[in-house]
């Protein structure tokens, strides 16, 4: 409102009723920018949260790749230690057939 119009409404109302007029136009303009700034606050959080979101997402990939190769490793690695056991089975029946013969070569 502009200063002209605050001056015709106490001209034309009595003080008390110019007052409470200005009073609930000062509290309907402080709601309007409470409102505003609100909405910007909730339209903020939820860019942000779908970014996190976006975020967690794509990190989820990752983790998943990121074990899924962990997993093959593993087998991978089993596999090896499997083989290896087996040739140190067979080299200990070598070594033991070896000091059978050495014994009996005495």
């Amino acid at each position: 409102m502009e200063t002209t119009e605050f001056v015709t409404v106490f001209q034309n109302f009595g003080f008390p009723i110019a007052l409470v007029i200005v009073l609930l136009g000062a509290m309907g303009w402080i709601a309007k920018k409470a409102w505003e700034y609100v909405k910007k606050r909730d339209d903020e959080a939820v860019r942000l949260r779908d970014q996190f979101i976006a975020y967690l997402q794509q990190n989820h990939v990752e983790l998943t790749g990121a074990i899924l190769e962990n997993a093959t490793a593993a087998k991978e690695n089993a596999t090896a230690l499997k083989e290896n056991a087996a040739a140190l089975n067979r080299f200990a029946m070598m070594v033991e057939k070896f000091e059978k013969y050495l014994k009996t070569e005495k």
